[in-house]
């Protein structure tokens, strides 16, 4: 059905829907995450009668309230400009996933009635209520997370519909529970549920930091001052402890892209989305080394040294088993030999420094800072390189975006009928380039790769242009 699509003004509308998009998610993700942690926190404070964690907790759902506005404004913001410049692509989605739409619409309003009515509001009134007072933080939490999950559900929906087909504008399905449990649900909604964690705390732990700073230099001797010291070396370290589980599960996640698309698996691997992914490597570096110096010498203890050790020898093992990442060099020998350098060389150093210091003075609080906005724009880096990695579709095998170009639908046809035959990565485009491009795939034709001769030529004029 031809639909009319709306342009938009002075950018794109890619441009437009990223912008919204990224405005909206990081608020939603931090303001889950601490709906999540409260309670939890809570019931620390009080079976171990500390009040810092009852403070901390109570912090993270009044800021949580503060974003609630924002991030709803724009939350509905979103199927706004969807509905005008992707027609479409709303139509057919909203066919296939109408209930869980409702669905989590109604889980976002038990989400505020229970966050707001029944848990801040009630935070000194119940003070001698806790479980009472807890359970209520909980139902809040529960409300959000399902909120998330549903639309992990229905985005990963995008990347790997598993078979389950976008049904056309005038064929209402309502909702697909093949759809929802899609390949790659499990290990998106796993994966964004730690790094929700990751981020935020560390995050949080550096912004806690620069406060602990200026109530420092205010008066040193306050009780402002010893709680922020505390809040923001807790939050940072449990952020960076929740980072490692994330390798384990983005293998998993990444065999999934493999199987279930290759193209965009090809995307990361040496493709048009391989900087990004690999800027993003670079800013997980970036507060792994931060954060591994900042927990050894702040607690000064074997065990967070062991559990640090043990991290990063996970990290080493997925990049191991991972398919490798051709960034230096031309072979996977030269990557897998600096990867292990480099992690050998930071767990060494780790335990070269292991011995207690003092972690209060300005450049640490700085380096906590920078350490959890790397975190941040790794986790918005993440959200990116997964719907681009799938550019020219809006979803996998299913629909192509509006604006689609000759050079992405010659790339795609590239990823698809050259390289996925031949098993090969974007990377050996280059490392193996042949002096005539043209022999090379007539040959391949000739061997039984089967391409027309439109397509071949396609592919022809792709790779004479852009792997010379």
């Amino acid at each position: 059905m031809d639909l009319p699509v709306i342009e938009t003004p002075v950018f794109p509308r890619w441009v437009w829907i990223e912008e919204i998009t990224y405005s909206h998610i990081p608020i939603a993700t931090i303001i889950t995450a601490f709906m999540l942690l409260a309670p939890l926190f809570e019931y620390i404070g009080m079976r171990r009668g500390d009040l810092r964690w009852e403070r901390l907790s109570k912090s993270f759902i009044w800021f949580s309230l503060i974003l609630f506005s924002p991030g709803a404004a724009l939350g509905t913001g979103i199927p706004m400009f969807i509905m005008g410049t992707y027609p479409e692509f709303w139509s057919r989605w909203a066919n296939l996933f109408f209930w869980p739409l409702i669905a989590q619409f109604m889980f976002f309003l038990a989400e505020v009635f229970f966050l707001f009515f029944m848990y801040y509001l009630t935070w000194d009134r119940w003070a001698n209520r806790k479980r009472l007072h807890i359970s209520m933080g909980i139902c809040a939490a529960a409300c959000g997370y399902l909120v998330q999950v549903v639309w992990d559900s229905l985005g990963s929906y995008m990347l790997t519909p598993g078979g389950v087909p976008l049904p056309e504008v005038d064929q209402p399905v309502a909702w697909s529970l093949a759809a929802m449990l899609n390949p790659s649900f499990p290990f998106l909604l796993a994966h964004r549920t730690f790094g929700n964690f990751s981020y935020v705390l560390l995050l949080t732990g550096g912004v806690f930091a620069l406060r602990y700073m200026s109530q420092k230099r205010k008066n040193p001797s306050s009780e402002n001052t010893s709680y922020f010291r505390w809040a923001s070396s807790t939050c940072f370290t449990i952020g960076f402890f929740c980072f490692f589980p994330m390798p384990i599960i983005g293998w998993f996640y990444a065999r999934v892209i493999q199987r279930e698309a290759p193209a965009a698996f090809m995307a990361l691997m040496g493709g048009h989305t391989s900087f990004h992914f690999i800027f993003k490597m670079s800013l997980i570096v970036v507060f792994l080394v931060i954060g591994g110096m900042f927990v050894v010498k702040r607690w000064g203890r074997k065990a967070i040294a062991w559990a640090t050790t043990a991290g990063l020898l996970i990290v080493l093992t997925v990049i191991y088993v991972h398919p490798p990442l051709m960034w230096i060099g031309r072979s996977a020998l030269a990557w897998r030999l600096v990867s292990t350098a480099v992690i050998l060389g930071l767990i060494g150093w780790i335990w070269i420094c292991r011995r207690k210091d003092n972690t209060d003075h300005r450049g640490w609080q700085w380096a906590m800072f920078v350490a959890g906005l790397a975190a941040f724009f790794t986790f918005t880096l993440g959200g990116f390189v997964r719907e681009r990695s799938k550019s020219p579709d809006t979803v996998y095998g299913e629909i192509v975006k509006p604006e689609l170009t000759d050079q992405e639908a010659d790339r795609y046809l590239v990823y698809t009928k050259w390289l996925k035959p031949r098993k090969e990565i974007p990377a050996d485009l280059d490392r193996n380039r042949p002096e005539d491009w043209r022999h090379e795939v007539q040959q391949a034709r000739r061997d039984g790769l089967e391409l027309t001769e439109e397509e071949a030529e396609r592919i022809i004029g792709y790779l004479e242009a852009h792997h010379r």
